[in-house]
């Protein structure tokens, strides 16, 4: 408890020397505490894995900066990672911003086109990354003729990189508050990446308050799925060596590849995006490694109970684990809501929880930016020092994110009278019905437990009786190749929307491949191809896998009650 007191107290600590300081701090700069698997290899899982420690890190850390810097990268300059190696990502991050640049990293499942596009309008003049990524790079750029940056490949910049002949001047970089250190892009759901800034002290501010509350006993042990380009896993990974909990770092994370990890790693703690949770088969985990995980933390968009239900119910032999269930998003640089789930929870229905410590003030705010009363549904807006100073060369949507001295975070919410929230939509994502606004989130969480489909996907489809006017229809997938007919579907989901008080869906389209259920780099489902897709599905025949309601006459639910249900 003291160390922890000494950390969070420690106002010269940030997200651009976090490394330095848990290095001098340490007691145990041997320890093991970086795991990072081939999941390429056979039997991957099951093999000896060798852990970076402190000092491993270090040295490895100070022969990247050295090459850094005879690149020619100053404190100004701008560095773009592009990689599906996790741990590489993480330690030029280090030795990038340990000169006091500036750190841009892509997900490396981003297309070649958009990502050459975000790396010149982030100003970065130099790119590290995987071969076959900077070729695809290469080409996008030929194509638009564009004045390409200089490349070079990570995997041969660490065979090729040595350390100093002699201490390096000025390293590592002594950051002032407003250092730039970072800029990562959001998910991209709705088009084009948008590219928040982060800076040395605002960072940090998310990962001061988690330093006193985040387990660290000398038992716990910690695997990440997340995406290691984002800034969620830079965050966790920055934290995770600040208190010195081992870490395995799982590259192209999905169900089959986490419920391996577990096995093999048996952690405490397990990090990820909702979709990579969801796709956990349980019932693949072994008994020694169920009975380890205490805690599954899923953050960005919250969870539907569908998924978390089959995870709470594994952990301790009759106490199961506990769900951590939070809501941000790229531009808070935390979670900002968080509701914590075990397998006795009962209250759900996007259900979020409170606002975290750090968030000073959150409010339901109208299209006018006044708060709207309890029980109403309106934009979420937040007044917090961990929100990003804004997007980077993007005056205008720095403007259009601010509202009545509020940060809007692009959600739909409600609070109720007791001073609970519920998350409700994503702006561009809310259905404009004819009888008012329908928000998708609780809709599609009745369809999943009414259906047990493993993903689903509410979106607004054009409704051929009222042009101009939108109805639901849901996407609905499952991965386990049984046959299943959508016009049943569509009648147990409808049956359950209408003793839930929600709208009715007017099509149900069934899917048995995840490309029919896109989702982005991120795991986010995107709902604008969906709406694309099956934009007149209501005015096309139905058919084994398509079902349309009998009754298409506009939704009779008002604004009112979906708000409050």
């Amino acid at each position: 408890m003291a160390q922890r007191l000494r950390l969070t107290a420690d106002r010269g600590l940030g997200a651009g020397n976090f490394f330095w300081h848990a290095w001098e701090i340490s007691r145990d700069r041997d320890r093991p505490l970086l795991f990072h698997p081939d999941p390429t290899l056979p039997g991957w899982e099951d093999r000896e894995w060798r852990g970076l420690s402190l000092n491993d890190i270090r040295l490895t850390v100070i022969r990247y900066a050295h090459w850094y810097r005879e690149q020619g990268v100053t404190p100004s300059s701008h560095v773009g990672l592009y990689t599906r190696h996790g741990l590489f990502g993480l330690l030029h991050h280090i030795a990038v911003t340990s000169l006091g640049a500036a750190a841009v990293h892509c997900n490396p499942r981003m297309e070649p086109r958009t990502a050459s596009e975000y790396f010149l309008r982030t100003g970065a003049t130099l790119v590290v990354g995987d071969g076959d990524l900077l070729k695809d790079l290469t080409s996008a750029w030929q194509t638009s003729g564009a004045t390409a940056p200089e490349l070079h490949d990570i995997h041969a910049l660490d065979a090729d990189a040595v350390r100093p002949p002699a201490p390096m001047a000025d390293y590592p970089h002594r950051h002032t508050a407003d250092d730039l250190v970072m800029i990562s892009h959001s998910s991209g759901t709705t088009g084009r990446p948008k590219a928040p800034v982060f800076h040395h002290q605002s960072f940090f501010i998310g990962k001061r308050e988690r330093l006193w509350t985040f387990p660290s006993l000398r038992s716990d042990r910690l695997l990440t799925a997340l995406p290691h380009s984002h800034s969620a896993g830079i965050s966790y990974l920055s934290m995770a060596l600040l208190l010195g909990i081992p870490t395995l770092i799982l590259d192209g994370a999905d169900g089959d590849r986490v419920t391996r990890a577990v096995n093999g790693f048996k952690p405490t703690i397990v990090l990820g995006f909702p979709l990579t949770l969801a796709e956990i088969d349980p019932s693949a985990v072994r008994p020694e490694a169920a009975r380890r995980v205490r805690t599954w933390n899923g953050m960005g968009d919250a969870s539907h109970e569908r998924h978390i239900r089959p995870l709470v119910a594994l952990g301790g032999p009759g106490t199961g684990s506990v769900y951590l269930d939070g809501l941000g998003s790229s531009e808070m640089g935390m979670v900002l809501f968080k509701a914590a789930h075990t397998a006795a929870s009962s209250h759900y229905g996007r259900f979020i929880g409170v606002p975290a410590k750090v968030v000073r003030k959150a409010a339901v705010l109208g299209p006018d930016g006044r708060e709207l009363p309890d029980g109403q549904a309106g934009m979420l807006g937040v007044r917090t020092p961990s929100v990003t100073p804004g997007y980077w060369d993007d005056p205008a949507l720095n403007k259009e994110s601010l509202l009545s001295g509020y940060f809007l975070t692009g959600d739909i919410v409600r609070k109720d009278t007791e001073g609970n929230w519920y998350h409700l939509d994503r702006t561009p994502d809310v259905i404009k019905a004819a009888a008012g606004d329908v928000y998708s989130l609780p809709l599609e969480e009745v369809v999943l437990n009414s259906t047990r489909a493993l993903d689903t996907a509410v979106v607004a489809v054009a409704d051929p009786q009222l042009p101009g006017s939108y109805c639901p229809a849901a996407v609905v997938y499952y991965a386990d190749g049984v046959d299943r007919s959508a016009r049943d579907l569509l009648s147990v989901c409808n049956a359950a929307l209408e003793a839930a008080g929600l709208a009715r869906l007017h099509a149900l389209v069934l899917v048995s491949a995840r490309e029919d259920l896109p989702v982005g780099v991120t795991g986010k489902v995107l709902k604008r191809v969906l709406r694309e897709r099956h934009h007149d599905v209501l005015s096309r025949p139905a058919t084994e896998t398509v079902a349309k309601s009998a009754d298409t006459s506009p939704d009779r639910a008002d604004h009112t009650d979906q708000s409050a249900a």
